[in-house]
């Protein structure tokens, strides 16, 4: 009866892992271009962290882009998979102010990893997403970019098994990178193509 139709519903179909991760990857994209806004915003001021004297206004442009990058990165989640466990590290609510209200999160693609070859699928139930939204916050501070990434992590039952690694400001310049790889499928960069494991 209705009863398992219910149950049913709850659990939803497996999630593939290469699609999971392929919206990680873009989530990751999402989180590098808002640090990047924030650091922009940053320079166009002539906000040279260092030399205000004061913690306070360093850990403004620090949470500002921190709590931006949570937010593009996990609501697009869990917009993109509705009941998906997503754990970011800083406090949600404050993540979520971030937000624009009434605006929805841009639609994540699920094929960006289509080539690593991974045919898992697994009940969304067993899945966590893991959020760091702005790793390397001292780099962060003290304007060494290119050690600042933005982390999304995939755990089945626990254990870790995929992740992105977005570069917002890679040492080559240009466009954010992100970097993925998937236990047991490969590893690639958006934009460089899958290296087969």
């Amino acid at each position: 009866g209705m009863q398992v139709l219910g149950t049913t519903a709850l659990i939803g179909n497996p999630v593939p892992l290469n699609a999971l991760l392929s919206t990680c990857v873009d989530a990751a994209r999402l989180g590098c271009r808002e640090i990047r806004a924030v650091q922009a915003n940053r320079e166009s001021n002539g906000l040279d962290v260092m030399s205000k004297p004061g913690e306070e206004f360093r850990y403004t442009v620090l949470t500002e882009a921190d709590l931006a990058a949570q937010q593009a990165i996990v609501s697009a989640l869990r917009a993109a998979w509705p009941g998906l466990l997503v754990v970011g590290e800083e406090d949600d609510a404050a993540a979520a102010e971030k937000g624009v209200p009434g605006e929805e999160p841009p639609v994540l693609s699920k094929d960006l990893c289509a080539d690593a070859a991974c045919e898992r699928a697994v009940p969304m139930a067993d899945i966590a997403v893991f959020v760091d939204p702005l790793d390397g916050t001292r780099e962060f501070v003290e304007g060494r970019l290119g050690n600042v990434q933005s982390l999304v992590g995939i755990a089945v039952d626990g254990r870790a098994v995929a992740g992105a690694v977005g570069l917002p400001f890679p040492e080559e310049g240009g466009e954010p990178q992100v970097l993925y790889a998937l236990v047991g499928a490969g590893s690639g960069a958006l934009g460089r193509g899958v290296n087969r494991v």
